[in-house]
């Protein structure tokens, strides 16, 4: 497995933003643990600090989670 960077993190959350219309943003502090995924500028945490690969499976999941409800015809 390749190396996670930035820009892989930030694609998945700028994709997530889009298709449910959404706010969240990443912030990074290696010294407390790692990558959060946050709301409201940072006063709701949806995903606790995590390490880079970690937080790109949580961000595929919901990119997957997201695209098997859309094919399936599931409405929201």
């Amino acid at each position: 497995m390749s190396r996670v960077t930035v820009r892989d993190l930030e694609v998945r959350v700028d994709l997530i933003n889009r298709t449910l219309g959404t706010d969240y943003d990443l912030n990074n502090a290696p010294h407390y643990g790692g990558w959060q995924l946050t709301s409201d500028k940072g006063s709701h945490v949806v995903q606790h600090r995590v390490s880079p690969k970690e937080m790109k499976s949580y961000l595929d999941g919901l990119v997957w989670g997201i695209t098997a409800t859309r094919n399936a015809g599931v409405k929201e």
